[in-house]
């Protein structure tokens, strides 16, 4: 079978391409013969990232020339849209209320809606991997998004939450279920590739695999934090860093700062690592394209802060305990899914100002960013055989349900759904 992938993949995002791997390792295990055409924003860069091993084709997003992709989509037997959680209006404050475009480009919700609509009007079956969904500001996004799920043959919604909005838009696909999302079906890489996967796979300034294999050899424990840029706002960064100055003093450790999206977040870790009272215990890892090795340097570290939804994710396949920075509806699901709920600290209460009475009487004020952070941190790494044995419970479904989700793929390419 041949099979269309439509995702936010070739951005330089380790979480989505953790997504892509995870399709591809999964169907290819249910569907050895498996062919893959992945829509990419760079080509090439999806071939070097996935292409070893399998019979993959990576060709151009755009649809200013939409030939190749409706030659595509005639050669598919299904499409595939997803994962991730593109279909969303976060940045509706910031950019306004422009529905289809932001500087002269398609923004994803009509982006991504018109590939699955092209692929309907052509008779090619649609299924929506793992999609997460919302928040939809824009009347036209809502009614869209109800119309081209609604027309796909079979939608599978990554949270619950995502699900209960479809539901509230309309949303009537022939079937629909709440899957896992699909980086919980790879596999940790041995810390040997690691430390060649961190010099020979990575982009960035030089020293980075060192500082990780100066923590190897020297058998230093660390915190591992993988933050964001969100929105223009840097109140929470802030909060973080002075979180970070008190619990790795605290607690003895370094502080190794992981980049996942190889453009946006390298300078919000230079920036965290450069703080005076971090001086000689943070550390910044290069960006690195391989999910694996991502999940064993997570799985190595005492605990992670988690801004990153798939750093939270990977470290959850490893086994380490996460302190959620939670930002969005699917940094809340994902805290939900794991059974980390209360290790969860959202952004507006990290930048919350203290009133009056409370910065003028600490002793009994509620606790401010800072200290509610730290104190997350604290808990976790004072607890972390507990911590560590109620994620492996809760991980040990959404791994063999991501394999379930590739079986439906399956079945439906094949006709017999």
């Amino acid at each position: 079978m041949r099979y269309l992938i439509s995702g936010y993949y070739g951005e330089k995002n380790a979480g989505d391409e953790a997504i892509l791997a995870g399709i591809l390792q999964e169907l290819g295990r249910r569907d050895p013969k498996a062919c893959f055409t992945v829509l990419s924003f760079d080509p090439d860069d999806t071939l070097a990232r996935h292409g070893r091993g399998r019979e993959l084709a990576a060709i151009s997003t755009s649809l200013r020339s939409p030939g190749r992709l409706r030659r595509a989509m005639r050669e598919a037997d299904l499409l595939i849209s997803g994962g991730g959680s593109f279909l969303h209006e976060a940045d509706f404050e910031l950019h306004g209320r422009s529905f289809l475009l932001r500087e002269g480009k398609l923004r994803p919700v009509p982006y991504f809606l018109s590939v699955v609509f092209m692929a309907r009007a052509q008779g090619l079956p649609v299924m929506w991997y793992a999609q997460g969904l919302g928040p939809l500001h824009t009347r036209t996004a809502r009614r869209l998004v109800a119309r081209a799920a609604s027309a796909s043959q079979a939608v599978t919604w990554r949270d619950p939450g995502s699900a209960r909005l479809a539901y509230e838009l309309g949303v009537r696909a022939p079937i629909q279920m709440v899957v896992p999302d699909p980086a919980y079906a790879l596999e940790p890489a041995s810390f040997a590739e690691v430390l060649d996967g961190v010099s020979t796979l990575s982009t960035g300034p030089p020293g980075g695999p060192e500082s990780l294999r100066v923590i190897s050899e020297a058998q230093r424990r660390y915190l591992a934090v993988c933050p964001r840029p969100w929105l223009g706002r840097s109140g929470y960064l802030e909060i973080l860093g002075e979180a970070l100055e008190e619990a790795g003093a605290a607690l003895d450790l370094d502080i190794l700062l992981v980049p996942f999206h190889e453009i946006q977040d390298p300078p919000v870790c230079e920036t965290l690592a450069a703080r005076p009272a971090l001086a000689g215990r943070a550390h910044v890892l290069p960006p690195v394209n391989s999910p694996a090795v991502l999940a064993t340097v997570l799985g190595g570290a005492e605990l992670v802060v988690a801004m990153r939804l798939h750093s939270g994710i990977l470290a959850a396949t490893a086994g380490t305990p996460a302190v959620v920075v939670d930002y969005d509806p699917k940094t809340r699901a994902f805290a939900d899914q794991t059974g980390q709920s209360a290790w969860a600290v959202a952004v507006d209460t990290l930048e919350a100002p203290l009133s009056g009475a409370e910065a003028g009487s600490p002793a009994g004020a509620p606790p401010a960013g800072p200290d509610i952070l730290y104190q997350a941190i604290v808990d976790t790494a004072a607890n972390t055989s507990a911590r560590r044995a109620a994620l492996a419970r809760a991980v040990a479904p959404l791994r063999a349900d991501a394999g379930r989700t590739a079986a439906l793929a399956v079945q439906l390419a094949r006709g017999r759904v």
